[in-house]
C-alpha cells in the first residue's frame, strides 16, 4: 500500500535466499491489528494493514508459486486483492480448514514450514496439521525476521518522520485541551482526532494525572487546578510506528519536577552521545542510567523501544549488546524518579552512518499551563 515495487521485490529476494539457505518450503505467518508483537513480519511481507483476526499468508520459496492470503470478509478480500503484495486472495469462514486444504492442494505434507514464532502458532492447528500431515515440519523463523527489520530503507524511514510529524502536530494542538475540569478522555480524543484525520492507521496513547507518570489508557477522571499531567502518543502511518512523551505543569511547578525534568533531558542527551555507529545499545543505556542514578535519583527500568513496523521490536536496556547501525530506529525515553514521583520524557530517532537524528520536532520545555 505504501512502499514501492522495488521494496517488495527486495524484501522478497533475502526471504527467499534466506529460505533457501535453511531448507525452508514455505512461510506461514499470521497478521493481527495488535498494537505490538502481532501482525508486523505478515506486514513486512504482505504490506497489508489488518483490522480484525488474524490473517494467513502462505509464502513459498519458489517464486513462481504465488503467495497465498486467507481473508475472512468480502471487504478484507476486496482490499487485499487491490493492495496487498498477495498474489492469490482466498475468503475464508475456518481458517484451519482452509489451512489444511492448502497444505494438501500445494503438496506440503512433508515440507518444511517456517513460522515466526512457535509460542504465537496456534497449538490446535499444529495438533490437527501432524493428525493429516504426520511428515509436516514446523521451524521457527523469528530471529530473521527480527533481524531483516531492525534496519530501514529510507522508504521505511519516511513513514516514521510522517508518524513522527503527525504526533507533533497532535500534541501541540491538543495540549490545548489539558485545562481544569476536562476529563482524560477529552484530552486524549482531541490529540488522538488530528492523528487520524491526518491518516494514521493505529494509536497507541496513555495518560497520568499526578505526581508519577504511570501512563494508562484515558478515564473519566477529571483535571484538576495543579499538578503534572503525563502524555505518550504513539502513531503508525504506513505501517511504521514512532512515539511521543511528554509532561505538563499545571500551575508553577515545584523543584521536584524541574529537578526531574532537568536530569532527564541531561540522560536522554548523553544516551544520544552513544546512540551511533560504533556503540552498542547497551553503552548508550548505561550512559542515560548513569546520569539519571548520579543525579541522586532512581530510574524506571523502560529506557524506550526499537521499532519500526512492530512497536517493540526489541527493548533498549544497559544488557542488550546489539550493535548500533544505520537504519535503525530507536525511541529513547528515560524515565527518572524522586521518591514515589516520575516522569517519562522522550521521542524519536534514526539511526546514520554518524550518528543519529531527531524525527519529532516538539520542544524539550517544559509547557506550563
Amino acid at each position: 500500500m505504501f512502499l514501492s515495487n522495488k521494496t517488495r521485490e527486495a524484501r522478497h529476494r533475502f526471504t527467499r535466499q534466506y529460505m533457501t539457505e535453511q531448507n525452508v518450503d514455505v512461510l506461514l505467518v499470521r497478521g493481527s491489528s495488535a498494537t505490538r508483537g502481532e501482525g508486523a513480519n505478515f506486514r513486512f511481507l504482505a504490506d497489508f494493514p489488518n483490522i480484525n483476526i488474524p490473517l494467513t499468508l502462505f509464502f513459498f520459496r519458489d517464486e513462481n508459486r504465488p503467495s497465498i492470503m486467507l481473508v475472512e470478509s468480502p471487504f478484507q478480500t476486496e482490499k487485499a486483492k487491490k493492495y496487498s503484495w498477495a498474489q492469490d486472495v482466498r475468503r475464508s469462514t475456518n481458517f484451519l480448514q482452509s489451512v489444511l486444504g492448502i497444505l494438501e492442494e500445494q503438496g506440503l505434507g512433508q515440507a518444511r514450514v517456517g513460522t515466526d514464532g512457535l509460542d504465537k502458532f496456534p497449538l490446535l492447528w499444529f495438533q490437527e496439521i501432524k493428525k493429516s500431515f504426520p511428515d509436516f515440519t514446523l521451524v521457527d523463523v523469528t530471529l530473521f525476521f527480527k533481524k531483516v527489520k531492525m534496519y530501514k530503507t529510507d522508504e521505511e524511514i519516511r513513514l516514521v518522520k510522517k508518524s513522527a510529524a503527525l504526533l507533533d502536530l497532535a500534541f501541540k494542538e491538543g495540549v490545548k485541551y489539558i485545562k481544569p475540569g476536562n476529563t482524560e478522555w477529552e484530552v486524549i480524543a482531541q490529540m488522538d482526532m488530528r492523528l487520524k484525520r491526518n491518516g494514521v492507521e493505529r494509536s497507541f496513547n496513555i495518560i497520568s494525572l499526578g505526581q508519577d507518570a504511570v501512563g494508562y489508557p484515558p478515564s473519566g477522571k477529571k483535571i484538576g487546578k495543579k499538578g503534572m499531567v503525563f502524555v505518550e502518543l504513539t502513531a503508525n502511518y504506513g505501517g511504521y510506528w514512532a512515539q511521543l512523551a511528554r509532561v505538563v505543569s499545571l500551575g508553577k511547578p515545584d523543584k521536584k519536577l524541574l529537578d526531574m525534568h532537568r536530569v532527564a533531558i541531561e540522560a536522554r542527551d548523553e544516551a544520544l552521545r552513544y546512540l551511533k555507529p560504533g556503540f552498542t545499545v547497551s553503552q548508550s543505556m548505561t550512559a542515560m542510567e548513569d546520569v539519571v542514578k548520579k543525579s541522586g535519583m532512581d530510574i524506571r527500568p523502560i529506557y524506550g523501544h526499537i521499532s519500526g513496523l512492530d512497536l517493540v521490536e526489541d527493548r533498549p536496556s544497559p544488557k542488550n549488546e546489539t550493535p548500533i547501525a544505520p537504519g535503525m530506529i530507536f525511541i529513547v525515553h528515560p524515565c527518572p524518579m524522586s521518591g514515589k514521583a516520575s516522569i517519562l520524557w522522550g521521542e524519536t530517532y534514526v539511526i546514520t552512518k554518524t550518528g543519529n537524528v531527531r524525527l519529532n520536532k516538539a520542544h524539550d520545555r517544559l509547557i506550563v499551563l
